[in-house]
């Protein structure tokens, strides 16, 4: 089935409407991948996965492999993993240290900048004639932020600051060590990685905004998995100092984060890690040091987001990226990397990453959960007969979101919605039909007036 204008038709922000088929339909995911994946800025992983020159790691740019490296120079490439010869993958380990790549095929040969710099049979079998120059890796356009990697093979695509937007406040706030210093965290070694049956945009959409499904987790919540231990699971539920929960979208790039804004200033240390004086130590320590460092800002507690389309963070002692890659209409492989600050103390290394992985990951008591609900959503998706209703993103629709509500310095283009709502869901919806169709919905027109 091929959809004309399928944008205006499938997503209805004004009325909150989603049409099923855009999570099961094989001819709209071909054309998401399309125009949505190969013309996006997508996350390929954190410098400190490559810190020596020579070092490179395997990883994914939409449906594409790539090898990402540190060549010679110190610079980070991005190189399509195919060999332009026979299509051969040239590098088959998930991570290493080489100046060269082979491929095992034919043997053509390619520097960790992907320039073409062997080929056998040269001389005599192309007559000196095949220019290399026009025969290396294919290479994608790189952007580093603050300790990210992030690439595209558009040419055409937007800057990557200008894809990110307002929404540069955030990110770089989350790349932020527990006291404040930019880029301060480093990756716990090796990628979690497993496949779902569900549509990649069911765990896209969640951690746009998705405050309400606690639900899910009450087993979780019965067992005290929060450092508190007190209730819930997050940390900041045993938090006495009053905040507002905010939902932050920015409709220009469909990007969208959660936050707690406290209503006042220099709030007191909450000790999450008391049974462990060393560990409680330090966060007690990075706590007033972030205070100090970043002023006003300090008052916001960045809980997580979406950079538009599939990286999803959580930040507040849950720091850890996703990466939504699409396999088909109704799988989804999830990559996600966990994070410690760089400078801690070892001990503190420990604590965070054996936290990480019991909360989150595939073996995580939080995430299997959320696994669960996805699949059986696909399963609704792919029901002919539950086709006939859309999906339903009306919880809270009408004017409740305000525009750089309540601070301006959360960004010009952020439009605030305050509490338990639906809107930053509308709004990732909204930028993936204009995405699709090409022609601004509602919430981009609202923003251009």
């Amino acid at each position: 089935m091929i959809y004309e204008d399928m944008g205006r038709r499938l997503i209805d922000t004004d009325s909150g409407l989603v049409d099923r088929a855009i999570f099961a339909d094989q001819a709209i995911y071909d054309k998401e991948m399309a125009e949505v994946f190969e013309k996006s800025w997508l996350f390929v992983g954190h410098e400190s996965q490559i810190p020596d020159k020579g070092d490179y790691f395997l990883s994914q740019l939409g449906r594409e492999p790539v090898v990402v490296t540190r060549d010679a120079k110190d610079e980070v490439n991005v190189l399509l993993n195919i060999c332009t010869h026979r299509g051969m993958p040239v590098c088959r380990y998930d991570r290493g240290n080489a100046k060269l790549f082979t491929c095992p095929y034919h043997g053509w040969t390619f520097a960790n900048n992907g320039d073409l710099t062997g080929v056998p049979l040269r001389a005599e079998g192309y007559g000196a004639q095949l220019d290399r120059s026009k025969w290396g890796l294919i290479k994608a356009r790189v952007a580093r932020y603050y300790g990210s990697i992030w690439a595209t093979f558009d040419e055409a695509a937007p800057s990557f600051e200008d894809f990110l937007g307002d929404m540069a406040f955030w990110l770089r706030e989350f790349m932020m060590a527990p006291d404040g210093e930019d880029d301060g965290l480093e990756v716990v070694d090796g990628i979690l990685k497993c496949e779902i049956p569900s549509n990649w945009k069911f765990g896209a959409e969640n951690a746009a905004g998705d405050l309400y499904h606690d639900v899910s987790h009450k087993s979780v919540q019965r067992v005290g998995l929060a450092l508190t231990k007190l209730r819930g699971r997050h940390t900041w539920d045993a938090d006495p100092a009053k905040f507002k929960l905010l939902n932050i979208t920015f409709p220009a790039g469909g990007h969208a984060v959660r936050g707690n804004l406290y209503e006042n200033p220099g709030r007191d240390y909450q000790s999450q890690w008391a049974a462990d004086p060393e560990v409680d130590a330090y966060f007690r320590d990075a706590h007033y040091a972030r205070q100090k460092r970043l002023g006003e800002k300090e008052r916001l507690l960045n809980r997580g987001g979406i950079v538009f389309p599939n990286f999803v963070y959580n930040a507040a002692n849950r720091t850890s990226i996703t990466s939504w890659i699409p396999r088909g209409p109704s799988r989804t492989e999830v990559w996600k990397w966990i994070f410690v600050p760089k400078k801690a103390p070892q001990a503190v290394k420990d604590a965070m990453r054996n936290y990480l992985l019991r909360y989150t990951g595939p073996a995580g008591m939080v995430e299997q959960d959320d696994f669960e609900n996805w699949g059986s959503a696909q399963v609704g998706a792919n029901s002919i007969l539950a086709r006939r209703l859309p999906m339903n993103y009306q919880l809270r629709l009408g004017d409740h979101a305000r525009w750089a509500w309540p601070e301006r310095w959360i960004g010009e283009g952020a439009l605030v919605d305050e509490g338990v709502s639906e809107h930053a869901q509308r709004i990732f919806y909204d930028r993936w039909a204009e995405m699709m169709s090409g022609t601004p919905q509602a919430f981009r027109q609202e923003a251009a007036e």
